[in-house]
């Protein structure tokens, strides 16, 4: 059962049964829409893209809640918003031929830069083999840009959280990589 109040809570998560109820779903939406939204802005970096993806994987929640079992809808959602928003960016960026693109000069091992990768994939694969609850909180910071705070919300844990699965992640790397 809802009560008048909950709607507004800071965050609201329906047990799966209620999820499939319509007035339960429109607050849980409520509730949860300005994360979501924002989630995407950091991503699209537009206002009006970020609200047509967040409509967009709501509407595929909404016509698969009968299939869907969730632990976490919260979570669920606030992923798939962060998939789509990547999905939409990487889809509207502008494609040019290797003829239009300079090539950057590598950096040198001990550089006054910093020391170079190896491979340009190494630190992707790196981050693919790091703990998954690293990882997420490594892609949120660093690729979303968002907050400990905002992560902490999404992931349903608390900032401190967030802050040390970040700074373990990051000292995992170094090591991997060789990096002081």
């Amino acid at each position: 059962m809802i009560l008048a109040g909950s709607i507004h809570q800071a965050r609201f998560e329906p047990a799966m049964n209620d999820f499939r109820q319509a007035e339960v779903f429109r607050a849980f939406i409520e509730a949860n829409r300005p994360l979501w939204v924002r989630l995407a802005v950091r991503i699209l970096e537009r206002r009006e893209e970020a609200e047509d993806v967040v409509q967009e994987t709501l509407a595929t929640l909404w016509e698969k809640r009968e299939t869907l079992e969730l632990e976490n809808p919260g979570a669920y959602v606030a992923r798939a918003v962060w998939l789509n928003a990547l999905k939409k960016r990487t889809r509207s960026k502008v494609h040019l031929s290797l003829d239009e693109v300079a090539e950057p000069a590598a950096l040198e091992r001990g550089s006054e830069e910093g020391p170079a990768l190896s491979h340009p994939g190494q630190l992707e694969k790196a981050i693919g083999k790091l703990p998954e609850e690293q990882r997420k909180v490594i892609q949120m910071r660093y690729h979303m840009d968002l907050s400990f705070k905002e992560i902490g919300e999404a992931l349903q844990i608390s900032l401190n959280t967030a802050a040390s699965r970040t700074r373990y992640a990051l000292k995992a790397l170094r090591k991997t990589l060789g990096v002081r």
